[in-house]
């Protein structure tokens, strides 16, 4: 059904005569509507946030953000602020942060006792002090991409501590997971998407670097349904370096992307920025914008 067909119904159903002019800001909060846990990764303004947190969260307040993704929890801190007082400053501000990154390796699992180390469970539990949803693993070192097999121990136990814990464990994906195979010839990504359990694991597609990849978004959508929760919406240049920008300068197609929302099981849509055009503070406005108006 058309936008404007469910806007007569509705004009038609509650009695309300809008003048033309109104129709508009209508369409934009219907599509805004869509989009209801729209955030941003703190990554995209980490200079800023390093620099000064307080300025840099009340000026994203300001722009409109009212959700990021944090990440970089260390010893009980986030961007130099003891976790309480990160709290604290986000919610001063009318921002609540569903989700953040805390990045794991094969030495966070320890093989005779099949559990996961003291430092995850720490991290988990403080995700729950802060009413986080997700804990996402957001990288796979390097050294550790030809080690799939070992992997997905760690990766399934510290799902099952979340789940315990009350929150949920995700994984972001970079290029790598889409060019990499494992020891059976499987892409990594669907090691991670066949060996994990889906009740206790989802994906955080980062549509830029799939597409980076050379994949189409869509397929995965298609082929694993349900199983994206997240997203990182940044869009790619056309420039033939295909380097990241702004949402809305490339040449990624979001709105198709958006509009099997709900056959991908898509919840959380993150803003993130890697490289930037003018500034980082600049970018992710401009991004957050954009946004506001993909029409699906």
């Amino acid at each position: 059904m058309s936008h404007s067909v469910s806007r007569r119904g509705f004009l038609r159903n509650t009695s309300l005569a809008l003048a033309g002019s109104t129709l508009m800001p209508l369409d934009w909060n219907l599509e805004l509507a869509k989009m209801k846990h729209l955030g941003l990764q703190l990554w995209s303004v980490r200079a800023d946030m390093a620099k000064d947190p307080k300025g840099t969260i009340e000026a994203l307040s300001k722009m409109g953000y009212r959700e990021v993704e944090g990440f970089g929890f260390n010893d009980g801190k986030m961007f130099g602020l003891p976790y309480s007082d990160f709290k604290s400053l986000l919610k001063d501000n009318g921002i609540k942060m569903p989700s953040a990154h805390f990045n794991l390796t094969m030495k966070d699992y320890d093989t005779q006792k099949k559990d996961i180390t003291d430092r995850v469970k720490i991290a988990i539990d403080a995700a729950v002090k802060m009413k986080q949803k997700y804990v996402i693993n957001p990288y796979m070192d390097a050294t550790e991409r030809n080690s799939i097999k070992e992997l997905i121990p760690l990766y399934s136990a510290t799902a099952k501590y979340c789940k315990q814990a009350g929150v949920r464990f995700g994984y972001h994906n970079h290029d790598f997971e889409y060019t990499i195979k494992g020891p059976d010839g499987r892409l990594l990504i669907e090691w991670l998407l066949t060996e994990l359990d889906p009740s206790l694991t989802t994906m955080q597609m980062d549509i830029y670097w799939v597409a980076f990849a050379g994949q189409k978004p869509l397929d995965w959508i298609n082929r694993y349904p349900g199983r994206w929760e997240l997203c990182h919406a940044k869009d790619m240049a056309k420039d033939g370096k295909h380097e990241s920008i702004e949402v809305g300068d490339g040449s990624i197609d979001f709105a198709s992307i958006f509009a099997q929302s709900k056959k991908a099981g898509l919840k959380h849509y993150v803003v993130e920025l890697e490289h930037y055009v003018t500034t980082p503070m600049k970018g992710v406005d401009r991004s957050l914008q954009a946004m506001k108006k993909i029409k699906f």
